[in-house]
């Protein structure tokens, strides 16, 4: 039987009394050989949390976590358990499948299912829902440390699903994750909403279905918004697909996005409409480019500047009708296909249209590449984008048939 915790390297199982204990003889015997901090730094335990393990929930984990462990939490339900994590380098992850962390009631911490407060974190096969406080901004977590890592997460039918601080030094890396539903009463949510960190990454993900406000949030200095699924639902009432309030260096490159007859904002990319002025001339610029926008709406925007900085919008596809840039900035190598042409639940380009082959390559910004190199892979992930010959405008790569120059049918 497990009892809990298993220090990596020795292969056996220890209870948790007994796993801390044995840490000072330990450090004792190592101190005497004059290795001390080193081998304490390099001798992390994993903490096994489960109905059958010593640690019964996560947030028991929590209080016994030093820096450096790794948490292993049985897949499962786990219901009103709440937790702070503060230790650095820590490793939280579900196995044997997703760790549900679900809340059926008011949030007693006022904030989060967890509060995340260590730097340097790793979150991976967690599912959170339910999040809900006494002020309407409950959320599954509540990023108040470093840096942390997102990997193979899903928030749904929370208030918010991330709600981070403003610390300019810290980051959000979210990579294969799923943020659907997020619903406030009497009020409106965001899929995703980050505050003034240093910097923000998504890849490989699919946000959908928020209620009344934007699917992505951010007041990031810097933005890597790349191979998403970005997209309302059928009647539904979002906001913008990205809203990126104070500009920030942003790139949006290769997204699948698509905006509802019924939204309540016909642009889908807004860049600085709260203001930019604390941002330098670097932190004004964005890149959007190789999207493929599913306007279902009467009129659209896939971007609109409200700022003075510099915006370039190339390469993208739009079905449907609208606009590709409405303020400053400069529009190359754009199409619009009639929104009819599209096969039902299709991101592919029509195989007879001016999209195909016709993408220009782009030189780097700022040290970053235009030209994309992945798709969105779902329900979630990417896939490496290979072109036929040369690149189609778009987010998504037409496939030709096996021996001949011809798109397939």
């Amino acid at each position: 039987m497990s009892m809990g915790i298993n220090h990596s390297g020795r292969g056996h199982n220890f209870d948790v009394a007994a796993t801390r204990l044995i840490r000072l003889p330990m450090l004792f015997t190592m101190a005497l050989l004059g290795l001390g901090a080193v081998a304490a730094a390099s001798t992390p335990a994993t903490l096994q949390v489960g109905p059958g393990r010593t640690l019964k929930t996560p947030s028991a984990a929590a209080e016994l976590a030093k820096p450096g462990d790794i948490v292993e939490i049985d897949a499962g339900l786990y219901t009103n358990d709440y937790a702070s994590w503060q230790q650095d380098n820590l490793t939280l992850r579900g196995v044997g499948g997703m760790a549900h962390l679900q809340s059926t009631e008011l949030i007693p911490n006022g904030k989060a299912i967890w509060i995340v407060s260590g730097n340097n974190m790793v979150i991976e096969n967690v599912e959170f829902s339910g999040a809900k406080v006494v002020d309407t901004n409950g959320a599954g977590i509540r990023h108040e440390g470093g840096n942390l890592t997102l990997r193979d997460t899903f928030f749904h039918h929370n208030e918010f699903s991330i709600l981070t601080g403003a610390d300019p030094q810290a980051s959000l890396d979210i990579l294969s994750s799923r943020f659907w539903f997020q619903k406030r009463e009497n009020t409106f949510s965001h899929g995703l909403y980050i505050g003034a960190l240093k910097r923000f990454t998504l890849m490989g993900s699919h946000i959908k279905g928020t209620d009344r406000g934007h699917q992505i949030k951010s007041r990031a200095l810097e933005n890597h918004i790349l191979y998403n699924r970005i997209e309302d639902i059928t009647g539904g009432n979002s906001s913008r697909l990205v809203d990126l309030s104070n500009c920030g260096l942003s790139y949006i490159i290769g997204n699948d996005m698509q905006q509802a007859e019924t939204t309540e904002n016909v642009d889908a990319i807004g860049y600085g409409a709260e203001g930019c002025q604390d941002r330098s001339e670097r932190q004004r610029r964005l890149f959007v480019v190789n999207n493929t926008f599913v306007n279902e709406a009467w009129d659209g925007t896939l971007v609109r500047n409200h700022a003075a900085g510099e915006v370039l919008v190339a390469n993208n596809l739009i079905f449907g009708v609208g606009h590709f840039l409405m303020g400053k900035g400069n529009e190359l190598h754009n199409v619009f296909v009639n929104l009819s042409l599209r096969l039902p639940g299709s991101w592919l380009p029509p195989s007879a249209s001016a999209a195909i082959d016709k993408a220009q390559k782009l030189p780097d910004a700022e040290g970053v590449a235009l030209v994309p190199t992945r798709e969105f892979s779902p329900p979630v992930g990417t896939v490496a984008r290979i072109p036929y010959d040369l690149l189609d405008i778009g987010a998504r790569e037409l496939p030709h048939a096996a021996g001949t120059d011809q798109p397939a049918p």
